[in-house]
């Protein structure tokens, strides 16, 4: 299978929308040139430009900079556009502008805007989000994988004289961000469309992804016959005024403590008497045995750690296990960005649109330099798959937050974070039974 996925010649959109390929970065953190990096049997710039032919597209700009001197040959043999930005070093920002400034000149009534970071992005992709635009032509368009969004960003014509000339922070994010309601988002099936290579890890996760035959395994998969244990964390230090605690680190209270200890305890008695099967020889469980529990799984904020602290405490106690924490970014509450920690009174009468605008669309909705709850969501069940993959243990213990849980809880039922939900109290717990 090759990046393109869905090869077939479906039409051209050549006439309407050009694509801009942004490949000038220094890929610091990569910490090699990704536009020449090897992906699905290709380069990763290679592929791109494929896909975007494949896609109808013949009207193609590539951005460069760093190393261009190794990219140059590379873009004049594919036979499209090459787009110098001399102040690469000042960030992607400035690729958007020289790459949709030289683009322009060809007419299109829009661009698919897309970073050579993101190669998988593939040519059914690029084509619904084209015809996305084609129904909307003056709004920009996304597509949006199980309600993230990835990439490209489809940028109609007459947007591109404000972004050019757009002097304020925030970059292309904040020129979108102006705009809320004339942004398309378009559902595809393809989590290709959100897979970076911005890091070593990043790019590790993309080969694998694609020798897996461009899939993931399913959660009902990785979770046969394993029982996942989902507990959230005590009450939290409490403030005099309401705030927004997404990532904002509070530590437990005296109640939070207790509730830690509750927690702990309700989890010790469903395990006694699968430790008491196991050393009888028993699976209750129904299969071969399988390692006892050697990890609890943690957010890495101070209320969810510690209640995961109390838990291994309680069971090294009491039962013949020595558990220890393992914490993990991925398990964090939603990143509010701005409004994290900040009393709810302040943003109210600070954001006041903004804050409207949540009300409406609470999953949609992102702060700045914040998530929203379907980047939340993609981010946990990757660390959801990430513990499942790897621990072989029967029981999976894992504290986290309420928004956390209701994703891990709703998908591992073939459910998503935005629908039903029954609220976990604080210091609750939730048990998902084996399946099989």
């Amino acid at each position: 299978m090759k990046i393109g996925y869905n090869r077939e010649e479906t039409g051209s959109y050549g006439s309407t929308y050009g694509a801009v390929i942004l490949a000038a970065g220094l890929s610091s953190r990569m910490k090699d040139f990704k536009p020449l990096l090897h992906v699905d049997g290709t380069t990763a710039i290679e592929g791109l430009v494929e896909s975007a032919k494949v896609a109808g597209i013949d009207d193609i700009t590539v951005v460069t900079g760093h190393n261009r001197e190794l990219l140059s040959p590379v873009i004049a043999a594919m036979g499209v556009r090459e787009a110098y930005n001399e102040d690469y070093e000042q960030g992607m920002f400035s690729s958007v502008k020289t790459g949709l400034a030289a683009a322009a000149a060809s007419g299109k009534k829009g661009y698919l805007l897309m970073p050579v970071d993101c190669p998988l992005v593939s040519a059914s992709v690029m084509r619904e989000v084209m015809s996305a635009g084609l129904k909307e032509p003056e709004k920009f368009a996304v597509p949006v994988y199980e309600g993230k969004k990835g990439h490209p960003l489809l940028v109609p014509a007459g947007f591109i004289d404000e972004i050019c000339t757009w002097q304020g922070g925030g970059g292309l994010k904040a020129v979108t961000n102006a705009h809320p309601d004339e942004m398309v988002r378009v559902p595809v099936n393809e989590e290709g469309c959100l897979l970076d290579m911005d890091t070593p890890e990043g790019y590790e996760e993309i080969v694998n992804f694609v020798k897996k035959g461009f899939r993931r395994d399913k959660l009902e998969v990785l979770s046969w016959k394993k029982r996942i244990i989902l507990v959230r964390h005590g009450q939290t230090k409490q403030h005099d005024e309401p705030v927004f605690a997404g990532c904002y680190d509070v530590p437990l209270n005296d109640e939070g403590r207790a509730h830690a200890e509750a927690s702990a305890k309700a989890v010790v008695d469903l395990i006694r008497a699968d430790v008491a099967a196991e050393e009888a020889g028993i699976d209750p469980f129904g299969k071969e045995p399988m390692p006892a529990i050697e990890r609890v799984y943690s957010s890495d904020l101070s209320r969810a750690a510690e209640t995961a602290g109390e838990i291994c405490r309680r069971i090294g106690a009491e039962l013949p296990r020595s558990p220890q924490v393992k914490t993990m970014e991925d398990l964090r509450e939603i990143n509010l960005g701005e409004w994290d920690g900040r009393p709810v009174r302040e943003i109210k009468e600070k954001y006041p649109e903004e804050y409207a605008r949540r009300g409406e669309d609470m999953f949609t909705f992102k702060t700045a330099g914040g998530e929203n709850f379907y980047d939340m969501q993609y981010r946990a069940v990757r660390g959801l798959r990430e513990i499942l993959g790897n621990d072989d243990a029967r029981n999976i213990i894992i504290v986290a937050h309420s928004g956390v849980i209701r994703a891990l809880e709703n998908n591992l039922k073939g459910l998503r974070v935005d629908d039903e939900w029954e609220p976990l109290e604080k210091g609750g717990m939730r048990i998902i039974e084996p399946h099989g």
